[in-house]
Formats: C-alpha cells, sequence, structure tokens
C-alpha cells in the first residue's frame, strides 16, 4: 500500500489538508487527535465517496469510522498497579489538555489506585499542552516535590518531560500509549498502551475488502485495543504482576466495569476478591 503521512502545524491547515488528500482519491483518509473533529466533519460532507476514519472523537457520518479507546479500562490496570507500588501513598496524574477524554484517563487510574490502596491519594494536574515536554518536567517535579513517587504521565510529547522528572530523582513514572520503558528502564514501571495501530488496520482492511462501513468502533482490553505494557513483568514484583492480571481478567469477566467520568467514579465500589 502507498503510505502518505501529511503533519499539520497548525490548525488552519487541518481542513486543506484532509481536502487535498481527498482529492486525490485517497482510499483511506486517517485523522489522528479529538483536535480534528470539525476539519473531518467539514470535509467528510463535501467528499461523501471518500473514507475517513477518525481517533479519539466521533465525526457522524456515513462515511466515517470513528476509532475510539476505553482508556479508562487501561488506565485502571495502571493504576492499581501504581496503588501497589507507592511507598509513600501518594501518586501522581500528570494530563495534557483538560478534556472528557482525559477525564477518562483520570477516572479511570483513579479507581484502579482505590482499588489496591484506598489510603493513597492521587494528585492531578493538568500541563494545557501535548506539546511541552519542559512544562511535564515542571508539573512531575511539583507532584514529587509533594511526595509522589509513581506518577502516570497522560500528554503526549509533554509526558516525555514526566518520564525526563522520574529519571533524574530516582523516581517511577507510568507512560501513556505505548510501551515508554525504553525512555527510563529503571523508572518506568508500566505503560498504559493504546493500540491505534490494530484499530487503524482494521480500518483499513474494511476498506481493503470492499466492507468499510461508518459509525462508532471502540476498543477495549476484550478487543485488543488496551492493555498493560509487557514491560511491566520485569520492573513490578511478581504478586504486583499477578493482581494486574486478576483485574485484567475481571474487566474481561465483566466484573469490573472502570468508571469513565469523574461521576461514576463517585459510585465506583472497588472489587474486594481479587
Amino acid at each position: 500500500a502507498d503510505i502518505k503521512v501529511v503533519e499539520s502545524r497548525e490548525q488552519a491547515q487541518y481542513v486543506p489538508n484532509f481536502s487535498t488528500l481527498a482529492e486525490a482519491k485517497t482510499d483511506l483518509i486517517v485523522g489522528v487527535g479529538f483536535l480534528l473533529n470539525q476539519a473531518v466533519n467539514e470535509v467528510a460532507v463535501q467528499y461523501p465517496k471518500v473514507n475517513f476514519a477518525v481517533i479519539d472523537t466521533t465525526v457522524d457520518k456515513p462515511n466515517v469510522a470513528s476509532l475510539l479507546f476505553k482508556e479508562h479500562e487501561g488506565s485502571y490496570l495502571v493504576g492499581a498497579i501504581a496503588g501497589l507500588m507507592t511507598k509513600s501513598n501518594k501518586v501522581g496524574y500528570v494530563g495534557g489538555r483538560e478534556s472528557d477524554l482525559l477525564k477518562k484517563f483520570e477516572s479511570g487510574y483513579k479507581a484502579g489506585v482505590m482499588t489496591t490502596n484506598p489510603k493513597a491519594q492521587v494528585l492531578v494536574s493538568y500541563t494545557g499542552t501535548f506539546a511541552d515536554p519542559a512544562k511535564g518536567k515542571e508539573m512531575a517535579n511539583a507532584q514529587y516535590d509533594q511526595g509522589a513517587d509513581v506518577v502516570y504521565e497522560v500528554a503526549g510529547l509533554t509526558g516525555t518531560g514526566v518520564i525526563a522528572a522520574a529519571k533524574d530523582r530516582n523516581k517511577m513514572a507510568i507512560g501513556v500509549d505505548r510501551d515508554k520503558n525504553y525512555l527510563a528502564p529503571q523508572n518506568v514501571i508500566t505503560s498504559m498502551i493504546k493500540r491505534v495501530d490494530e484499530a487503524v488496520y482494521l480500518a483499513a482492511k474494511m476498506v481493503a475488502e470492499g466492507k468499510f462501513k461508518g459509525g462508532a468502533y471502540e476498543y477495549g482490553v476484550k478487543e485488543g485495543g488496551i492493555d498493560f505494557a509487557p514491560s511491566t513483568a520485569k520492573m513490578v514484583p511478581e504478586s504486583v504482576l499477578k493482581t494486574a492480571q486478576k483485574l485484567r481478567q475481571m474487566i474481561l469477566d465483566g466484573t469490573v466495569k472502570p468508571p469513565k467520568t469523574l461521576d461514576e467514579l463517585k459510585t465506583f465500589a472497588p472489587p474486594k476478591d481479587y
């Protein structure tokens, strides 16, 4: 397959870039990130015969596949690990731009911590940006200064600053989207894996087989779209790994339903028998 990657430097380029790809009769145009919602909405109407896929947002058009993830499930699992690994009973969360999407990560993470360590406090900071590692480092350092010893980064490029802070101070960090252990092999104890590659592959497969259909497609632990990183096994004690695996199985069984909003978190009842 011929793959073309187009990077938009600013919001004003979204619509022109999508239009250029649509004009070229591209088989499938994939927009990565919730910031592209409006642009895809606009261009998909103008090019009804072109197939689009968007990640992390919903565009209700017949020629758009909305690829969504149950980030709260993976965040729950890494939160459970954080709750077991903290020695200070304080853990942190550093997010990028505050949004409903990032609240899914926050809600799941808090529920996971609450499940394995009800005494632990969760410190929450939003940097307001996904593109500023210095800001991420500053926020993580502030949380480490307040006594947190594990910090979960959900902040894109900003998150690399969180991991850098963990490395500098020999604290623990949790990565997002892919296995970030390689960035700080002594410090990144786990990562919340989000298989965007798998979701895009399935959308491309639909196009290749002539079966493309617009609509919302949601990927969680059960669908193979969300998990915790393989490197976790070498970074945490076996008892912690076993607990995470048990809770993962409970998500698969439907006996644990991690909250996806802070409102749902208020009524979340942590499982007792894991």
